[in-house]
């Protein structure tokens, strides 16, 4: 398999989809647990933040800041789940991939390699908020060195002059948007610095997924550093595999702009005949059903490519050290 040979993966996905007995059943149940779970999030959110708005008094001080928390971690735990989720339906496409046998059991795998993941995760975090953070302070030190800086200069130094410059009271000056105006260069050449040391490093680490689903008792870091090698000088033609399913990303754009419908037609000056919450809740339940339909029909055809790309990129082993997603009991 060559990864260059972009129609011959994915006429072998094809092949290995239709040869694969329980892909349906899989791709249905991991699209309905998925859009099930990020519905119940929300609607649980929804009555908190209710319960919140009635609860006043400083009697219920404490029972507003459970409110709160809880409402706030639920996203989070939401997010944890749903990474375990998606990996486990990443290892059953990757069974698929080798023409192996998959059930929907091969689901939990994810979450049998939840502390690594986890770590993963965590890692990954503190490199992209560091390359953000070095992004910003590049970006602002072009900005402070260039004329891109005296509009901003202009307005802030006669400020200056009469005494320590107040935040807040700054964003209630009359200039303060003539001001965040003048600062928007320095807010573009953040994203563009951001997106040149972003993209080239994600690339890098694209397969670590897959090397902690083929090795289970690797840790976080051994397998960055085994996706690391594997992207050396593979990072263009992964890109060319990813621009090849642009239509798959085109529609889950879409999907994501559905569910701000509710936001996105007023300002193109369409009224809406329904309050606030109700077309909220319309236009996401229509961006979960988008979901479903995405993940559902075309989801599988795309990660089993991505499965043989990995498949191409990964070292040889021997047969004998060959590792098998799972035992028996969790295919």
């Amino acid at each position: 398999m060559n990864i260059r040979n972009i129609s011959s993966l994915k006429e072998t996905a094809a092949q290995r989809l239709d040869q694969a007995v329980q892909q349906r059943r899989i791709s249905a149940i991991y699209a309905g647990i998925t859009v099930g779970a990020s519905a119940l999030v929300t609607v649980v959110n929804y009555a908190l933040s209710l319960k919140i708005d009635q609860t006043g008094g400083l009697s219920n001080m404490g029972t507003r800041t459970i409110l709160s928390t809880v409402s706030t971690m639920l996203p989070l735990m939401l997010s944890v789940f749903l990474m375990c989720l998606d990996v486990g339906y990443i290892g059953s496409m990757l069974r698929v991939s080798r023409g192996r046998y998959a059930s929907p059991n091969s689901l939990r795998t994810g979450f049998e390699r939840f502390w690594t993941l986890l770590r993963h995760s965590v890692i990954q975090g503190f490199i992209f908020f560091g390359l953000m953070m070095l992004s910003v302070y590049a970006a602002t030190q072009i900005f402070l060195l260039t004329p891109l800086s005296r509009p901003a200069m202009e307005i802030l130094m006669p400020m200056a002059q009469e005494g320590p410059i107040d935040p807040v009271a700054l964003m209630e000056n009359p200039v303060y948007s003539d001001l965040m105006m003048a600062m928007l260069p320095v807010l573009i050449l953040s994203g563009v610095m951001y997106l040149a040391l972003f993209i080239p490093v994600a690339y890098q680490y694209r397969m670590t997924h897959y090397v902690i689903l083929d090795k289970p008792g690797i840790g976080a870091l051994a397998a960055m550093r085994e996706s690391k090698k594997m992207m050396r000088r593979n990072r263009f033609n992964l890109f060319r595999v990813d621009f090849s399913f642009w239509w798959f990303h085109g529609l889950c754009f879409l999907a994501s702009c559905i569910c701000y419908g509710d936001s996105l037609l007023p300002m193109m000056g369409i009224e809406l005949p329904f309050s606030a919450d109700v077309s909220y809740f319309i236009f996401y339940a229509l961006f979960l059903a988008a979901e479903f339909a995405i993940y559902f029909f075309l989801r599988n055809r795309v990660e089993v490519t991505y499965a043989l790309a990995y498949e191409a990129l990964k070292p040889e082993e021997p047969k004998n050290n060959e590792i098998v997603l799972g035992n028996i009991f969790q295919m």
